[in-house]
């Protein structure tokens, strides 16, 4: 027979029963119990407000920028889609963009914007304007570099003129209007690539620098003169501008930066043009003389040569 668990000598300890008077006579345990209980409640509005804020923050936002043109993005990116009207405009099915503004000049009672698109689809540097209710693009640079966008040269002694130098245009600033001059004669075949280094003051001439000359253009009218800078010149002439734009480069990297150097060294040749040589209005036109070089007329095509 098992033994019974209390024997008539053991005494049996009874313990009190807990009661609210035991529970809550400290001050101490009454104040942690209260903050406890202020948690648990908050808990639930905490979790609420954690998944309003993730939302806000994948949220695209909608920022107009002038007339009917708005810019749509996340607010974590940098990326922005061009909105015209309410609706997704993609100038030449460029989709994103890391760079839009408004130029200044309207047109269509709209304002014309710079944009800068992304690596993805890109078109590079372009300007946007509206015509007749639709907008409508021009590309000013095809360079497309999202860690150093081509935002244009501006030429040395004008402020109202952006000389982009790896498209061979040009944008009057205070117009919008987008400048270009054709470098070849009728079935001339020049295998150099043309660079526009300036712009006349009247915005209707231009120097395009080749190989073995600069040629003089005029707007809507082709090549008319020729300056003799020939590529011995040159070479020496920009002899030390490369190891300029090199040692830019690399302080560039150095810093935690990329540029592109081969634009940089156009632009850097550009302004070294611009600094030697002059625009003189003559009898004959506009004319671009400096360096001890003057510019000489081009010989008339004839309609055999044409």
């Amino acid at each position: 027979m098992p033994a019974p668990l209390f024997t008539k000598h053991q005494s049996r300890t009874v313990l009190p029963h807990p009661s609210s008077a035991t529970l809550f006579s400290s001050p101490s345990k009454r104040s942690c119990l209260c903050l406890a209980l202020a948690l648990i409640v908050s808990i639930p509005a905490i979790a609420c407000a954690q998944p309003a804020a993730s939302e806000n923050a994948y949220a695209k936002t909608v920022e107009p920028i002038g007339g009917d043109f708005a810019l749509q993005g996340y607010p974590r990116s940098h990326l922005r889609t061009i909105l015209f009207r309410g609706k997704p405009y993609r100038p030449l099915n460029a989709v994103e963009f890391i760079h839009v503004r408004a130029l200044g000049p309207t047109q269509g009672g709209q304002p014309m914007l710079v944009a800068v698109s992304n690596d993805f689809m890109g078109v590079g540097t372009i300007l946007i304007a509206v015509q007749n209710g639709t907008p409508l693009a021009r590309v000013l640079s095809p360079t497309v570099d999202m860690h150093d966008p081509d935002m244009g040269l501006a030429q040395p002694g004008r402020k109202d003129l952006l000389l982009f130098t790896a498209g061979s245009r040009a944008l009057v600033t205070s117009t919008g209007q987008v400048l270009w001059f054709e470098h070849q004669r009728q079935k001339e075949k020049l295998h150099s690539i043309p660079q526009l280094v300036s712009v006349s003051p009247d915005n209707r001439h231009g120097a395009l620098l080749l190989d073995n000359e600069i040629r003089l253009g005029r707007l809507d009218d082709g090549p008319y003169a020729t300056v003799p800078f020939t590529k011995a010149m040159q070479t020496k002439a920009f002899s030390g501008i490369w190891d300029e734009s090199s040692q830019a480069a690399r302080k560039a990297l150095d810093a935690g930066q990329r540029i592109d150097q081969r634009r940089l060294y156009r632009n850097l040749k550009a302004e070294w043009i611009n600094k030697n040589f002059q625009w003189q209005e003559g009898k004959s036109g506009w004319q671009f003389n400096g360096y001890g070089l003057k510019s000489a007329t081009l010989p008339v095509t004839t309609a055999q040569e044409r």
